[in-house]
């Protein structure tokens, strides 16, 4: 589902990553462990394209994509647990809002059927 090859991550002198290699497939769940400051979170954002590597690859596999949510834990504390999966998917949010919007109407046109 995912595919790093050869992934390196350099800033200016320092090497945070080198010669990173895994493949995370479907059906297994996996967690990234570290102390503060090990690179977890530079990692994530790599992989979900925030931030390029200094060489290497990631390919997600066609038809997939990666949705990622902001660390900061109070960030959704006003949403509910769906509201705040679905904000990976802007297109999801973006047909929700609309389905809210209908079900507010209390007439239908044709248009709002399509």
């Amino acid at each position: 589902m995912i595919t790093i090859s050869n992934l390196r991550l350099q800033f200016g002198g320092r090497v945070l990553f080198e010669d990173v290699n895994l493949k995370f497939v479907k059906g297994n769940c996996y967690g990234i462990i570290g102390a503060n400051g090990a690179g977890k979170s530079t990692f994530l954002k790599i992989l979900s394209g925030e931030i390029q590597p200094s060489s290497g690859e990631v390919v997600i596999e066609k038809g997939k994509r990666m949705s990622v949510l902001a660390q900061n834990q109070n960030e959704y504390n006003e949403k509910t647990v769906i509201e705040t999966v679905m904000l990976g998917h802007s297109r999801l949010m973006e047909i929700k809002k609309e389905m809210s919007e209908l079900e507010q109407k209390t007439e239908f046109s044709d248009s709002d059927g399509i």
